[in-house]
């Protein structure tokens, strides 16, 4: 499932089936999704602008 984020530059397009997971940044308002690349096993990083209650609630209004 795909959701629409936000990091510095603009919307970012995360494919939620992906994520391993996320976390708040301690002390800054940006969430850190950790995806695995299951081609290559390895795992890329992206920090964005919606907390992880914003996120969660995208991922349930899409079930």
């Amino acid at each position: 499932m795909w959701v629409e984020l936000h990091d510095s530059n603009g919307p970012i397009f995360i494919n939620m089936d992906t994520v391993t997971h996320f976390q708040r940044v301690e002390g800054k308002r940006r969430t850190t999704l950790v995806t695995f690349a299951p081609n290559n096993g390895t795992c890329v990083m992206f920090q964005v602008n919606e907390s992880p209650d914003e996120i969660m609630e995208m991922i349930g209004e899409n079930y």
